[in-house]
């Protein structure tokens, strides 16, 4: 079970290829760049270590679990309810963006209103599923997709169309500059699949070893520099600031000559569509498992209702915030959503390392 562990940071790194860390990177393409990633690599890389470390600590048990042990409920509580509702913003931001780009290219004719709604439907009856099922649901998706993503990306880089001076000029140019605050947040949330172990921790029936964690920031070097540098090379280093999801406009630039599906921007939008339901779905789970743990054992509910009342709001206030906000002003929540989540997740990781050294509870 601990290849899960891996598959959730495997999806984080694939599902962020196309919201808003690459447009964020490239809106900072000249405020150093390449120094912001080394250094939300180094971050990261560290915070991972702490994290799971820590983590196997509590072998079998989950953040609820730990907080319950470890820490006061009335600082326990809140920040599992803070928690919460960050993995649910989380999964918000990432619905309403691909109802949005999925009528924008896709099914101009629909509303993406009712788009992210029928997505809500699916994604919250799979969110509320057992953690098992869940991880399951994650690797065959990831399984059936990633084939496909290496075909994209092996397409990019071999394309006629890549200009490699802009790749080259980008990346020297801003080598010896300042790292950037808005891009070490982007760039650092490629990594944090890891932080997902707060509720798959149940399911690991062994402890994970930190020699295995070598791979995870080259893996991360080579995903950032996909991300950032391929747009680059097809719109060129001014060009490509005109596109709000560039990758989508990257992706068709491709074409299949010989392929069942000429244009590959339908082949990279269907198989994106699997990913971003699949990781709200990951995240929304999380959030209700996180949810459970903060609501008091004292309250009984029947089993099929807890589910309901919780996904029933956090669908109403998804639906409502989306008619309330407009693309732009989704794009800059987002935004900011990343800069808070780095500061929270180094809160988190921190806590739980030091709940995890022998002691008193806190």
């Amino acid at each position: 079970m601990n290849r899960y562990y891996y598959y959730s940071i495997m999806m984080c790194m694939l599902i962020n290829t196309i919201l808003y860390v690459p447009s964020i990177l490239i809106m900072h393409r000249h405020d150093g760049p390449v120094p912001s990633m080394l250094c939300a690599v180094l971050i990261s890389t560290t915070l991972t270590a702490l994290f799971t470390k820590a983590m196997m600590a509590f072998n079998g048990q989950g953040l609820p679990e730990v907080f319950a042990q470890r820490l006061s409920p009335f600082f326990g509580m809140p920040v599992l309810l803070f928690l919460a509702v960050m993995w649910f913003i989380s999964g918000m931001i990432v619905v309403t963006s691909y109802a949005i780009i999925m009528t924008q290219y896709m099914l101009p004719e629909l509303s993406p209103v009712w788009l992210a709604a029928f997505f809500m439907i699916i994604i919250c009856w799979c969110a509320s599923q057992s953690t098992k099922t869940v991880l399951y649901l994650m690797e065959i998706v990831l399984l059936v997709n990633v084939p496909l993503v290496l075909i994209i990306l092996f397409k990019a880089v071999t394309s006629e169309y890549m200009n490699w001076y802009a790749v080259w000029n980008i990346a020297t140019d801003s080598m010896f500059k300042l790292p950037n605050i808005h891009s070490i947040s982007a760039a650092s949330y490629v990594f944090t699949g890891y932080i997902n172990i707060v509720i798959f921790n149940r399911e690991l029936t062994s402890k994970l070893s930190l020699r295995h964690l070598w791979f995870i920031p080259i893996l991360g070097i080579g995903v950032l520099a996909v991300t950032f540098f391929i747009p680059i090379g097809i719109h060129g280093t001014e060009g490509v600031e005109r596109y709000v999801y560039v990758w989508v406009s990257t992706a068709d630039a491709f074409h299949m000559e010989y392929g069942f599906v000429e244009r590959m921007v339908y082949v990279y939008l269907l198989l994106f569509l699997n990913l971003s339901l699949l990781f709200t779905t990951v995240v929304w789970h999380i959030g209700y498992q996180l949810i459970k743990g903060f609501v008091p054992k004292k309250i009984k509910l029947r089993p099929g209702i807890r589910p309901i009342i919780v996904f029933g709001i956090v669908g109403i206030v998804t639906e409502v915030l989306f008619q309330l906000m407009d693309e732009k002003t989704i794009t800059y929540a987002a935004w900011s959503w990343l800069n808070v989540r780095l500061w929270s997740e180094i809160f988190l990781v921190l806590l739980v390392y030091v709940l995890s050294l022998k002691g008193k509870p806190l």
